[in-house]
């Protein structure tokens, strides 16, 4: 009987021990969490916070705006080797514990490749960008003496837009940042979801953000730690 007993109380305290150790292991993910900085192939080494390349390992010119929250890389070259690395395959990159996604060249009108930082990190990780548009505006040619227009026609102009974006933790599928979408992705936090749902349209422009930020908190989620 104490034989028996001994061992259901080895099996609890090994049982104990491992979980403590894999809660150890893990880290909730939020905006104090500062990833490892490097380079980043796939999404997957970033969910998992694993750098493909550290900066130290390769040679690169960069420039970064932390008040626009975007980086423009010109070329990354592998010490080891000076093989280029193609930026195309670069999932994102990390500064100052900042992780950065990397922008389709046709978004953008920056010379060099752009990463756009995530300012919100999280079950839901939020990005945006400025982007120029064309459109087309028309311009009337009026007659000075009845001050009637008597000609127009389509001038095209150029217009700077911000794209938001967003993404979920689970799966790194990227989709547009607006009220439909961010709905949808809060249907596990009903409160929240009827707060969004009862907003007005201009409150949905003033607070879609912070509701973003208020369900990532209230919604953790764990990111593997390596020491």
């Amino acid at each position: 009987m104490y034989y028996v007993k001994s061992s259901i109380l080895g099996l609890v305290l090994l049982f104990l021990t491992s979980n403590i150790g894999a809660q150890a292991n893990e880290q909730a993910l939020s905006m104090s969490y500062k990833f490892k900085d490097g380079i980043y192939l796939s999404y997957e080494s970033w969910k998992n916070d694993t750098p493909d390349y550290e900066w130290e390992e390769v040679n690169t010119r960069l420039a970064s705006n932390p008040k626009t929250f975007i980086a423009q890389v010109e070329y990354i070259y592998l010490k080891e080797n000076k093989e280029a690395l193609l930026i195309e395959k670069v999932w994102g990159i990390c500064l100052a514990g900042v992780p950065y996604i990397r922008l389709n060249a046709s978004e953008t009108a920056y010379s060099a490749t752009a990463f756009a930082g995530l300012k919100a990190r999280g079950k839901i990780n939020y990005f945006s960008y400025r982007k120029e548009i064309e459109e087309k505006v028309v311009i009337k040619a009026y007659n000075p003496l009845t001050r009637k227009p008597f000609r127009k026609g389509e001038v095209p102009t150029i217009k700077e837009v911000v794209i938001e974006k967003m993404f979920l933790f689970d799966d790194g599928k990227v989709v547009d940042f607006n009220y439909v979408n961010l709905l949808l992705w809060i249907g596990d936090d009903a409160q929240l979801k009827e707060s969004v749902f009862e907003l007005s349209p201009q409150e949905i422009d003033e607070k879609l953000y912070k509701c973003l930020l208020i369900y990532n908190d209230r919604n953790k989620v764990n990111i593997p730690v390596s020491y």
